[in-house]
């Protein structure tokens, strides 16, 4: 197709870190350029220590709003997004679509909203309400739900492709907020490529571990927020150690030691998650992570069997690329486990699948994507 000039707007600078809320507008950014498109990506906060993608212009803008922290300060920094919006630009990417719109200076351009929640998802953290005061809190919380409700709408409107995570998220916005069927689409989010991985042997000295032990690796929760079931994952991996002597268990995001064959591996840049699946057998990411991880696509770049918990969604045609524990309970865990370390061919069937299939979750590829399916314009 003709190449497009294309804005984005980011939810902050570029990071390493995968799991950052902007790291998949970067990654698209990246994937645009590559395909000869113009691109620029305008964001609130101070330039990026990362290297921008290749062929990428930037805009940061201040971040600081008098509303910060809240939709009505996502909102203000939208408009202030809009007003760096090139005059020459075809299409506006918004990821994510967040909060507001963009006014009269996005009209006439193609606006493409890249929806990863819903406003209701997001709850205060336990206990950071106190007792006293949870009855008031309840009540001004329900005014500001009306108010987030308000402005998701607004960006929601005035896009002309809405692109969704997940069919389950696509459903809740039509329902919800009444977007047509035929502005909706389900895009999952892209994941970065990050850096070439070690080989196996190489990965395995950075872990320090030998070549002839079998090395299972805990993928980092999708968000600091997210619940911890990390006891039953230690559990499950200390029932599979008097089967497998000398198995270990290195655990991304966490530098607190665990126990016996345990390695902490407190960073979870994109290099760091790439050199620990370069040396593993197995990725864990059993956590409560609805919609598609960060992590778990990695490990599937990267060949790896992955056991995931009941709630990722990583799309259709995903329960022949990854062994799936529906609870958290230890025994459902270890079977997992220890049917993949005691099945090589297994591991390898599993890991060229889902080698395969991680290809939908590339910058490129979505790229290409829109650019087929005319959310991009009519040539």
């Amino acid at each position: 197709m003709a190449r497009r000039v294309i804005d984005i707007v980011a939810a902050g600078p570029p990071s390493a870190d995968p799991f950052h809320p902007a790291s998949a507008a970067w990654a698209l950014a990246d994937g645009f350029a590559a395909r000869g498109h113009s691109v620029l990506v305008t964001y609130p906060g101070p330039p990026g220590k990362p290297p921008t993608p290749s062929g990428v212009g930037v805009s940061p803008f201040p971040a600081v709003t008098a509303h910060v922290g809240s939709a009505r300060g996502e909102a203000e920094l939208a408009r202030w997004a809009a007003d760096r919006l090139r005059r020459t630009s075809e299409v506006v990417v918004r990821d994510p679509s967040g909060f507001g719109s963009l006014g009269h200076l996005a009209k006439g351009r193609a606006v493409v909203s890249f929806v990863r929640s819903l406003s209701e998802d997001t709850v205060p953290a336990a206990g950071s309400v106190s007792k006293p005061s949870a009855l008031a809190s309840k009540l001004f919380g329900w005014a500001d739900r009306r108010g987030d409700r308000r402005l998701e709408r607004e960006a929601l409107e005035e896009a002309t492709t809405v692109c969704c995570d997940t069919a389950a998220l696509r459903d809740r916005v039509r329902s919800d907020y009444g977007v047509p069927a035929a502005r909706l689409r389900v895009a999952p989010r892209v994941v970065p490529q990050g850096p070439p991985p070690p080989p196996r042997d190489v990965g395995r000295r950075a872990l320090g571990t030998p070549d002839d032990v079998l090395l299972a690796v805990v993928l980092p929760p999708p968000a600091p927020d997210a619940p911890d079931d990390g006891a039953s994952l230690f559990e499950a991996y200390r029932r599979t150690r008097p089967i497998f002597p000398g198995v270990r268990l290195g655990v991304l995001g966490s530098s607190a030691p665990t126990g016996p064959g345990t390695i902490p591996l407190p960073s979870s840049d994109v290099a760091a998650i790439g050199t620990a699946l370069a040396a593993a057998d197995v990725a864990l990411a059993h956590r409560a992570s609805p919609g598609v991880d960060p992590g778990v696509v990695m490990a599937m770049r990267a060949g790896l069997p992955c056991v995931v918990d009941a709630t990722a969604d990583l799309g259709d045609n995903s329960e022949e690329v990854v062994r799936r524990a529906h609870t958290s309970d230890p025994d459902e865990l270890a079977s997992a486990l220890t049917g993949l370390f005691a099945d090589p061919a297994e591991r390898k069937a599993l890991g060229d699948r889902a080698r395969e299939f991680a290809r939908r979750f590339d910058p490129l590829y979505l790229a290409e994507q829109l650019e087929a399916s005319g959310a991009l314009g009519a040539d």
